[in-house]
């Protein structure tokens, strides 16, 4: 038995040594590989070495005879021109040949100098032609690019359902388009700006065409449950709470914007709606500003409450999935939005629930969060409507896109035009707004000038 042990021990040292010797071998065999690799390439870098070497050479030589040519060839101007003076100075000459010769060289330097300049003119505004199509291309496709991360946004908070999955890929595959469209504009132009500097001619490339996009996807309207208003506070409205019949209008703003703090109540009057604002302007409010409108006189004015706190992440939905909401649900809600809101009253707040309402078919689903930004964009649109009510016809800007852009009919968190309400608009100052690159808010000091409505930094 100890003798079988030991031969079995003998074999398993003698297995384990030939693994070791298998593996060696073949780490042997592997770093041979890697060595004759590793020559092959040397040998193909010293081939190429010596193939650049040898061309060195021969454009050296090349350029060596070229610069003996051209020296013979000026050394022979140089003896012409020297034998021409001598003869000019023995005729007598010498002088009326020089005064003219420097008249000349004058001449032929202002003439180069204004080529130079004219060329270098030239040269800077195609550049700068290229350049301001590219961005204004450009601004356009970063709208459209915008208002497809809109529609994403509001898709993705929605709840997912079958009905919303199809919308959100297709938007997705609309806003992955737009902006392989708006890196495809960039590199084109791009190209264009350079070949221009190394010197070819705008007239010699070929046009860059406008990218044309698809029309956007279409839109599915959500069955869903209505909300009712609690029919006690109808009597306390001076107007009726009735369907508004106005297209919901899409505002091209970035819904970051939302988040940033929404009412200065020592600039807000309670009790004052705003006059309507035409289509073009309520798509495009950037920011959240204060509310301002005119006094009705059939609301009584609400009591002051100190600044509302910042958008909470506070969950309701339980309150909204019920179809048929009691009284003291709507009050509760309505306390809520007046400690959010403290420059509205339960008027003006149950309009605006309505409006949502009327625009969404429906206010289930919605947390607390949700509803506040929803009524934050409500009071920013009636906003902007006072401010362009104020403004002359000429300060609208028109749309970028050549394009009508799309609407959106879905069940989106965006609130309907706003319905004309009776008064004059008030002459509060406007508030800052988002500047274009940076989407910080630009103080009226560090404002720089446009031409048009964008806001941009001075810097």
């Amino acid at each position: 038995d100890k003798m079988m042990s030991e031969r079995a021990l003998l074999k398993e040292r003698y297995q384990e040594v030939l693994d070791k010797q298998r593996q060696v071998e073949n780490q042997l065999q592997v770093q041979l590989k890697q060595l004759q690799q590793r020559r092959e390439e040397e040998m193909k870098n010293h081939q190429e070495i010596l193939k650049a070497i040898q061309d060195v050479t021969i454009k050296r030589e090349e350029t060596k005879k070229k610069m003996e040519k051209e020296k013979k060839e000026f050394l022979q101007k140089e003896q012409d021109l020297k034998a021409e003076i001598e003869k000019l100075c023995e005729k007598g000459r010498r002088q009326l040949w020089e005064m003219e010769l420097d008249k000349l060289k004058n001449q032929h330097n202002e003439i180069n100098r204004n080529i130079l300049e004219e060329t270098e003119r030239a040269w800077k505004a195609e550049i700068l032609s290229l350049e301001s199509r590219k961005e204004l291309l450009v601004l356009k496709l970063e709208e459209a690019e915008k208002e497809a991360e809109l529609h994403l946004t509001y898709l993705k908070s929605a709840p997912p359902t079958l009905e919303t999955m199809r919308p959100k890929q297709e938007w997705e595959m609309r806003l992955n388009r737009i902006r392989m469209t708006k890196q495809s504009v960039r590199d084109q132009f791009n190209d264009h700006i350079q070949m221009v500097r190394n010197g070819t001619k705008l007239s010699s490339l070929p046009q860059i065409p406008t990218p044309t996009l698809p029309p956007p996807p279409s839109e599915t309207d959500f069955m869903l449950t209505a909300f009712q208003p609690s029919p006690s506070l109808t009597p306390r409205l001076p107007f009726p709470i009735g369907p508004v019949p106005v297209p919901m209008v899409m505002p091209s703003a970035d819904p970051r914007a939302l988040s940033f703090p929404l009412l200065n109540p020592a600039m807000s009057r309670p009790n004052q709606p705003s006059p309507p604002l035409p289509a073009s302007q309520g798509r495009n409010s950037p920011v959240v500003a204060p509310l301002m409108g005119t006094h009705s006189p059939h609301m009584a004015p609400a009591a002051s409450i100190p600044p509302p706190p910042g958008l909470g992440g506070v969950n309701v939905a339980p309150e909204f999935h019920r179809p048929h909401q009691p009284a003291d649900k709507l009050e509760k809600l309505l306390e809520k939005l007046l400690t959010r809101f403290p420059q509205c009253n339960k008027a003006q707040l149950t309009n605006i629930l309505q409006q949502i309402k009327t625009a969404r078919r429906t206010m289930a689903g919605l947390t607390m969060e949700e509803l506040n930004q929803l009524v934050a964009a409500k009071l920013a649109e009636q906003q902007e409507r006072a401010a362009a009510g104020a403004q002359p016809l000429g300060r609208i800007r028109a749309p970028m896109f050549s394009a009508p852009l799309p609407q959106i009919s879905t069940r989106m968190f965006l609130p309907p035009a706003q319905v004309a309400y009776p008064g004059t608009a008030s002459h509060t100052p406007a508030a800052c707004k988002l500047c274009l690159m940076c989407q910080k808010l630009v103080q009226p000091g560090d404002l720089h000038p446009m031409a048009c409505s964008h806001v941009l930094h001075k810097e």
